[in-house]
């Protein structure tokens, strides 16, 4: 995999104090928990929106914020990275990009009888009715009822033909996702549409009915991790920071102030 690592990152950075995010996938660091949501580019530099939650032990958001740090690829220097503040009265947490892909990983390379499925991971196949729930990575997956009048874009679907929806939903700590793939029986044949979410990695295939379980077959795809959208960055927070510029405010005052009585005092006289 191709990257970018901050100049001079093997001399002045710890691995340890890195985290790496992949995109929507959120990981606990210390009282926070933090989500790669996006990147939005504007060449040379890239913006970061990285969500910052303090969760209580009864799973209340007790703070919630944003910050974007940024960088901007560089072949001769580089990743310089450009770091995002969240200010509090006697803190502030510092946060800055250390590692980043070079560009945007493609998928697998197109080749004759090439299939989307070469994308993803081998499917996980279950058998699921309404109300189930299925965990998948980074998020619980929850069965819907059948849309019996599921929207299949440039079929004709008639009355003779059979086309149901399996709506999904899949909660990744309260942010909603939802999906529908679709089974369609049409003459003497079956077809199955798939349908993906690209922001998880995820595709997902509606392959089988069974009537006589009231059951139906759903194929989970997954991407793999190197496949996902992924940064690696490092927050430091700043103890009393503000005490400490409020000091040194204070000495330049008072060096400014040492020198007008200074200059006063050796005013010659008249």
């Amino acid at each position: 995999t191709n990257f970018i690592p901050v100049r001079d990152f093997e001399k002045v950075e710890k691995p340890g104090e890195n985290i790496v995010l992949y995109k929507n996938e959120p990981k606990k660091m210390g009282k926070y928990t933090v989500t790669y949501v996006s990147d939005t580019t504007v060449a040379p530099n890239t913006y970061y929106k990285l969500n910052f939650k303090v969760i209580n032990e009864a799973g209340e958001v007790k703070e919630n914020f944003d910050l974007n740090p940024n960088i901007q690829a560089n072949d001769k220097m580089g990743l310089i990275a450009s770091p995002d503040t969240k200010h509090y009265l006697t803190s502030d947490v510092y946060t800055h990009i250390t590692s980043a892909p070079a560009t945007k990983e493609s998928d697998h390379e197109p080749h004759e009888g090439h299939s989307d499925d070469e994308n993803y991971k081998a499917p996980r196949i279950v058998e699921v009715k309404a109300g189930d729930t299925v965990h998948v990575t980074g998020a619980i997956l929850t069965v819907k009822s059948l849309n019996a009048s599921p929207v299949v874009k440039d079929i004709v679907i008639t009355k003779q033909d059979l086309a149901v929806g399996l709506p999904l939903e899949l909660d990744q700590n309260g942010k909603i996702f939802t999906a529908e793939p679709i089974y369609l029986v049409k003459g003497n044949n079956t077809f199955d549409f798939a349908r993906k979410l690209e922001e998880l990695g995820m595709k997902f295939r509606f392959t089988k009915i069974n009537p006589e379980k009231g059951t139906y077959e759903l194929q989970i795809y997954e991407k793999p991790q190197q496949a996902k959208d992924w940064v690696v960055f490092k927050a430091i927070e700043f103890p009393f920071i503000n005490l400490y510029w409020a000091g040194s405010i204070f000495m330049v005052i008072g060096f400014l102030m040492s020198i007008f009585r200074r200059r006063k005092d050796i005013k010659p006289t008249a």
